[in-house]
């Protein structure tokens, strides 16, 4: 045995005995320098040879072919500073930046550096980045992650897999690929192989086709509502009202206006009590127990909510329409719905003037909903700046988690002009030697620093990193992350210029 052999050759000391042809044979097949000196080769075996008897395994030969070499990359390679900020971005602290690192790597037309590509395809949430990664890959990066079958299959093309024989996962990778290229060509696989399907995997399969959706798909959809599943009946009810022109979205339109009447710039309701075959058809439900207020606000709730917003806008504008809205004696409802129409058709408009709405009409709890956080996500981010910095100037303090726009700020990735960033750090300044609340009460201001840290133009390092009283009471309890801060700025700025002078 390999472990008797090192043993032995320890005990009596590599002066006085030596390695055998067989040992040196084992151990160059384990990649030990056997030139080196007996003494270092005794070392470096005997830690190799003991993890493996901790593991209860010895290494097997490997008997495969090796493959080939990789083929040298075309396009703008990365600086070692670059492929080391990477690094530090892996490691953790920094990891928020990595959002802002793929774009520019792309901006740029830099590609990933490949010794950092491991480490990328172990992250816990890869899916989230894989399509900001994908682009980013060269040449030997691909060969790279062919080597290992699970990163391998993220590389092969929807026309790798055979539709009628390939697995769950797969027919389901490939359907979205297609969704994205051909999503008619799509429709026409999943037709083929429909009946066969299971309830579960029909449904799966319809929440996919939210990607690439058109009136070309209404058919299909249609004839799902149908389906003896009710999973499968959802699924098409939930997609069929994003289709504006299709019958079921009309539908939903005569019927949301049936109930919701504007007259001489007032507003009357009129709430249906119960629901025809037709209507329970087309998704609606008796009882939905979503919607506080009883049957009848969840049958108005769930109308108002499946219909484009921009249907009012026909008797008067967005903020006149909520203002009417507001009044009626079923507001809440009302105005959660049409928060829930702007976020199913992605209404950039009225998200901006729902938003708007909000930050006067704070005190509404519905507010408190966490759909209301995806409005951020719709406006456009000079909106988000505008907003945030005329509210932030009415206020002259920083709100805290619940409000408008603390949720915003947070929800949104847009990146904030100088003016709202020093406008932040001025504010933030005057509430930390404030003495008037405890420590406790001022967990949120971390957020604006985190958020600071993260959506500021780095180039305003100098500016935010001065004028700070440090000499203050409160001071020493943020001084750290303060300083966090003002780390992430320095490195998001020395990445940025990195990336941006690599030849």
């Amino acid at each position: 045995m390999l472990w008797k052999e090192l043993v032995k050759i320890a005990l009596l000391g590599t002066e006085h005995s030596s390695f055998n042809e067989l040992t040196i044979s084992k151990l160059t097949d384990f990649g030990i320098e056997t030139s080196k000196e007996p003494s270092y080769q005794l070392a470096e075996a005997a830690a190799m040879v003991s993890q493996f008897r901790k593991a209860g395994f010895h290494l097997q030969d490997f008997q495969g072919k090796l493959p080939s070499p990789s083929q040298s990359t075309t396009g703008k390679q990365t600086t070692a500073k670059t492929s080391q900020h990477l690094r530090m971005i892996l490691a953790g602290p920094q990891m928020p930046v990595l959002p802002e690192f793929l774009y520019l790597m792309k901006k740029n037309g830099r590609l990933l550096p490949t010794a950092e590509l491991p480490a990328l395809m172990w992250l816990p949430d890869i899916e989230t980045y894989w399509k900001a990664i994908a682009p980013l890959i060269g040449e030997d990066g691909h060969w790279l992650l062919n080597q290992n079958p699970a990163w391998a299959n993220r590389l092969k093309s929807a026309q790798s897999f055979d539709w009628q024989t390939g697995s769950r996962t797969e027919r389901f990778s490939q359907f979205r690929f297609w969704r994205e290229q051909s999503p008619k060509f799509a429709l026409e696989l999943l037709a083929s192989t429909w009946e066969t399907e299971s309830p579960a995997d029909k449904a799966n399969f319809i929440g996919f086709m939210d990607t690439g959706l058109s009136l070309e798909d209404e058919a299909f959809l249609e004839k799902c509502l149908d389906d003896r599943r009710k999973e499968v009946r959802q699924a098409a009810a939930q997609l069929l009202p994003k289709i504006t022109e299709s019958k079921l979205a009309k539908r939903m339109v005569a019927r949301a206006k049936s109930c919701v009447i504007f007259s001489n710039n007032k507003l009357k309701i009129n709430v249906l009590e119960s629901l025809d075959l037709a209507a329970l058809r087309d998704g609606l439900l008796h009882i939905h127990l979503g919607w506080p207020g009883g049957a009848q606000a969840g049958i108005l709730g769930q109308m108002i909510a499946l219909v484009s917003p921009e249907i009012w806008e026909k008797q008067s504008t967005p903020d006149e329409v909520l203002q009417l809205f507001l009044k009626s004696d079923w507001n809440e409802t009302l105005l959660r719905a049409v928060v829930e129409a702007t976020v199913l058709h992605q209404n950039h408009k009225w998200a901006f003037a729902l938003l708007d709405f909000w930050q006067k009409n704070d005190s509404l709890q519905f507010w408190e909903m966490p759909i209301c956080n995806q409005l951020a996500k719709l406006v456009s981010p000079p909106e988000v700046n505008q907003l945030a910095t005329r509210f932030l100037k009415e206020k002259a303090m920083l709100p805290t988690e619940g409000t408008s726009v603390f949720r915003l700020l947070k929800f949104s990735e847009a990146n904030w002009s100088h003016e709202l960033s020093l406008l932040i750090v001025s504010l933030f300044r005057k509430e930390i030697v404030q003495d008037y609340r405890q420590f406790w009460q001022l967990q949120h201001l971390k957020e604006y620093l985190q958020m600071l840290g993260l959506r500021s133009d780095p180039n305003l390092f100098e500016q935010i990193q001065t004028g700070w009283s440090n000499d203050s009471v409160q001071w020493r309890m943020w001084e750290k992350p303060v300083e966090d801060m003002l780390t992430r700025l320095l490195f998001r700025r020395e990445m940025r210029q990195n990336i941006q002078a690599a030849d």
